[in-house]
């Protein structure tokens, strides 16, 4: 996959409630095209993720509002990112972290991250992408 362009809102950068929101505009929105999700470690506690569109050769950064530790605001959301995905039958392909803190420092976020993207994308498969208005979805169960 060739990503050619790179959607974010730098508002959602650590926010979980916009990151989250990222993720549901965007499945809801692109639930018809081939998707794969990448979970990004970006610190030893958060995490965001990289919807890559196989059909339009983009991605989208979620923002990094995701704890992967579960707990406080921040993993109430990575709980519901989970289901959220699971209900459109997308599956997060973990990924090595990223240190994305400097990059959110720079200038350039936008070419910094579209690198990051690419380097990514380069490594998928067509295979990992899956369009998920076409799977039935998952019944959930309380844990």
């Amino acid at each position: 996959m060739n990503v050619t362009r790179i959607d974010f809102d730098p508002s959602s950068f650590g926010i979980t409630q916009k990151s989250l929101k990222m993720l549901r505009d965007l499945l809801a929105t692109q639930g018809h095209h081939r998707l794969a999700v990448v979970e990004v470690p970006t610190n030893d506690l958060c995490c965001g993720f990289f919807i890559f569109d196989w059909d339009y050769q983009r991605a989208t950064w979620t923002g990094d509002g995701f704890r992967t530790d579960r707990q406080g605001e921040g993993g109430a959301g990575m709980l519901t990112a989970e289901l959220l995905l699971a209900v459109f039958n997308l599956y997060p392909i973990p990924w090595e972290p990223v240190n994305l803190d400097a990059l959110y420092g720079e200038g350039n976020v936008e070419g910094l991250l579209l690198e990051v993207a690419q380097k990514i994308a380069a490594e998928l498969s067509e295979g990992v992408f899956q369009r998920p208005i076409d799977g039935m979805p998952p019944y959930g169960r309380p844990s």
